[in-house]
């Protein structure tokens, strides 16, 4: 299956049409209320009258999976703004924490009803992201204790000396921060 927001191949044809036509095609198998949904073989034949090209029945199969995949993601996209935007508001919550909900709301509403197989891979790139930034921070505060260290080790050699210990003062202002 295709990427959704990935360009499709030059000779997908279907796939290729407007946003607009994309919604005609979809409104053919998932009509409005009241109105008649169409069988495949009837889309066939509707095609070449309005886009002047054809297409085998597995080729239309195909992309109404596709559409119905873009339209899924588009949608969990949309939900994952609105919810982002929503908290917004709220000055307590960092852009990191937006970012970190819209994420969440994206990744729930793209997985409804997929395999699960999906779902634990993305769980996975997740946890994974979330110790990689547990070992950095454990690495700076690391390198930050050390380099305290040698700032307290550096202090007796320089005590009496006026220039050394004006630096020594920023050094350690700077490692605060």
């Amino acid at each position: 299956m295709l990427d959704p927001d990935q360009d499709p191949r030059p000779d997908a044809k279907l796939q290729n049409l407007s946003d607009e036509e994309h919604e005609v095609l979809w409104r053919f198998r998932h009509p409005e209320k009241g109105g008649k949904k169409l069988k495949l073989d009837a889309i066939l034949v509707e095609i070449p009258l309005r886009y002047g090209f054809t297409v085998a029945l597995s080729t239309l199969s195909d992309f109404y999976r596709w559409l119905a995949f873009r339209r899924r993601i588009a949608e969990a996209k949309r939900r994952a703004n609105q919810a982002k935007a929503e908290l917004a508001n709220d000055p307590s919550i960092t852009p990191e924490e937006l970012d970190r909900v819209a994420q969440i709301v994206f990744t729930s509403e793209a997985t409804e009803n997929l395999d699960i197989k999906g779902y634990v891979a993305l769980a996975k790139l997740r946890l994974a992201k979330e110790k990689h930034s547990l070992e950095r921070q454990k690495l700076e505060l690391a390198t930050k204790t050390k380099l305290e260290a040698g700032l307290d080790a550096l202090l007796g050699e320089i005590q009496g000396n006026d220039a050394a210990m004006k630096i020594w003062k920023q050094l350690k202002e700077v490692l605060a921060q």
